[in-house]
């Protein structure tokens, strides 16, 4: 299983700082703001120097949404089709992979605390808007892909340690 997302998990990993905030920035998830508001990056075995990182997490039907429709956008790829080849494996993104296999990637490097927070507190990091209210042509999600993150959702606004919600989860991936 994990196997199917390697080539997501071997990319660089970029937590950034916000003032006083560790923030992992997630694509779909206000990555491109986040990005723009940040005064500092650690960047892969850098990230074991925080101490702490907040985590922003999507609704997961909005996020594969909105994250097939972007991958298709800048891939010029009709929509339908590119369902349909997700539906069989054959593209895998990081746009619409579940934000489970994010924090994977980010456990290759930091161990320690997270606070998974919902996505409208992104207003306490930073006060830009990028890259969202794109039109979005309507599909329908596939539960394989977004079944991990109805899970990992259930602790929102808790703080805990990334590998306890590793273990806790690693069995639901597809």
């Amino acid at each position: 299983m994990i196997k199917h997302w390697q080539k997501l998990l071997n990319a660089e990993c970029i937590v950034v700082g916000i003032k006083e905030h560790t923030v992992y920035p997630i694509f779909k998830v206000g990555s491109v703001s986040l990005a723009r508001a940040s005064d500092k990056e650690y960047i892969n075995h850098e990230i074991s120097k925080c101490t702490h990182i907040d985590v922003l997490l999507r609704d997961p039907v909005d996020r594969f949404v909105s994250g097939l429709n972007e991958y298709c956008r800048l891939n010029n790829s009709n929509i339908d089709e590119t369902l349909e080849l997700v539906r069989q494996g054959e593209i895998i993104d990081r746009h619409f992979a579940p934000q489970f296999i994010w924090l994977l990637h980010l456990y290759r490097y930091y161990k320690g605390d997270v606070t998974l927070r919902p996505f409208s507190d992104i207003k306490k990091f930073t006060d830009i808007h990028e890259g969202g209210n794109k039109e979005k042509i309507k599909v329908p999600h596939l539960q394989s892909f977004v079944d991990v993150d109805q899970e990992l959702i259930k602790n929102l606004k808790k703080t805990l340690p990334l590998g306890q919600i590793i273990d806790e989860l690693i069995d639901v991936l597809p």
